[in-house]
């Protein structure tokens, strides 16, 4: 190994300088893939529950008996 490839690599594993920002980055990347899988599978259950709700609420509602009955 060449001597400037060699302290490359020293640099590469032994300095911490940009290190937070690499950190930031991946933890970013992560939290974004988790929302990007779980946001279909939450919209289903807000939509299902949104909707028995609805039907709930509609099924409250009596229709009076029309007048001159």
């Amino acid at each position: 190994m060449s001597t400037s490839f060699r302290a490359f690599l020293h640099r590469l594993f032994h300095e911490d300088s940009g290190q937070d920002l690499v950190e930031y980055a991946l933890l970013t990347a992560v939290v974004g893939l988790a929302g990007a899988v779980a946001a279909p599978y939450v919209s289903n259950a807000v939509a299902f529950v949104y909707g028995e709700w609805v039907d709930d609420n509609n099924n409250l509602w009596e229709s009076p008996d029309p007048a001159g009955s």
